[in-house]
């Protein structure tokens, strides 16, 4: 396929109405999107409590917010009626919003996820790569005939964020120079938690080797894992801060020398904030959503023993202690012989 650099500009429609991590796992596509179509307009549809990932991304026209309920599609509909976009890209979206494309004005609509309506000019993209961020990158390529192999993450605080987050940490005690170690204990689904029993070893380890600060990143609706985390690791230089917004979440997980996750959304802001980073992976696939070109992330991944896996359905996530407390904190040795400390205000 030929490319349109030299053609008129278009217009698109980018859609990516789902978790933290396909919103950010979009933007290297939208960074693709652009360089081939430099003088389109692109605009862009995001789920509401996600817009703080990609406002200021220097890629966009303009930014839609969406949820999921009759008064937002109404009013996602109205905002877009004045355009007529040449191509909709869907990159992610849950049914809900699927049920109501044809009501956009388009030339045609291309998706990652199977959904065809020939006559709606709904077409699904065939023999797609694996990994979320190349799907994504394979429906611009479809359009544009041009590859591209930089998956950067891009997501950008604005200083609000960032003076907050370094205020929170000035307030917990965190001095130049000290490290400070990040947690993730909850993830979307529980079927991927590591327990927090053993995030909280890895914390004891680290803090007696390296003296270093311990923050756990959990939201409001978390706070018994961290109350079983505390238990085991007791309170002394342990920061929690719940129910915070993507974007200072995102600030203090910016301030860690080591940020230790399972694959859920945190993992992929501490890859788009450029931090070092232990991933555990069990039973997603790494070849699928894990870390990609990332240089700073060191992958632990088991096997799942169950086929097919029970995903959301399951009761005993025993898979998951598969990855030990010792291979976590071999990991982390590797990483902060070498991690510079916080720097302060």
């Amino acid at each position: 396929m030929t490319t349109w650099e030299n053609k008129p500009p278009k217009r698109f429609l980018v859609i990516s109405t789902t978790g933290i991590g396909d919103t950010l796992m979009s933007t290297p596509a939208l960074r693709a999107l652009r360089e081939s179509f430099p003088r389109s307009d692109i605009h862009f549809v995001v789920y509401s409590t996600r817009r703080e990932l990609i406002l200021g991304n220097p890629h966009l026209n303009r930014v839609f917010i969406y949820r999921n309920n009759i008064f937002s599609r109404i009013l996602l509909l109205f905002k877009t009626l004045p355009y007529r976009y040449d191509h909709i890209l869907v990159f992610h979206a849950n049914d809900d919003i699927l049920n109501f494309l044809p009501w956009f004005r388009y030339g045609t609509c291309l998706n990652r996820q199977g959904f065809e309506d020939p006559r709606n000019r709904i077409f699904p993209l065939r023999k797609l790569p694996r990994h979320s961020v190349k799907k994504r990158m394979a429906l611009v390529e479809h359009l544009s005939g041009n590859s591209s192999n930089d998956y950067r993450y891009e997501f950008r605080l604005s200083s609000e964020p960032i003076r907050w987050a370094a205020g929170k940490l000035q307030d917990w005690g965190m001095r130049p120079g000290d490290r400070l170690v990040g947690f993730q204990l909850g993830t979307a689904g529980a079927f991927r938690r590591w327990p927090p029993e053993y995030f909280a070893e890895v914390a004891k380890y680290l803090r007696a080797r390296y003296e270093v600060k311990i923050l756990v990143n959990a939201s409001a609706e978390e706070k018994d894992l961290v109350k079983d985390f505390a238990k085991h690791l007791g309170d002394r230089d342990f920061f929690f801060h719940g129910g915070t917004t993507i974007a200072r979440a995102g600030a203090l997980i910016q301030a860690c020398s080591l940020f230790i996750t399972p694959d859920t959304g945190p993992m992929h802001i501490a890859i788009g904030l450029g931090v070092p980073l232990i991933a555990l992976f069990v039973p997603p696939d790494p070849e699928e959503t894990g870390p990609l070109d990332y240089a700073k992330a060191i992958v632990i991944k088991k096997e799942r023993p169950c086929n097919p896996c029970l995903v959301r359905k399951c009761g005993d996530n025993f898979c998951v202690r598969q990855i030990s407390v010792e291979e976590v904190c071999q990991a982390a040795d590797r990483i902060l012989t070498s991690a510079k400390g916080f720097p302060g205000r």
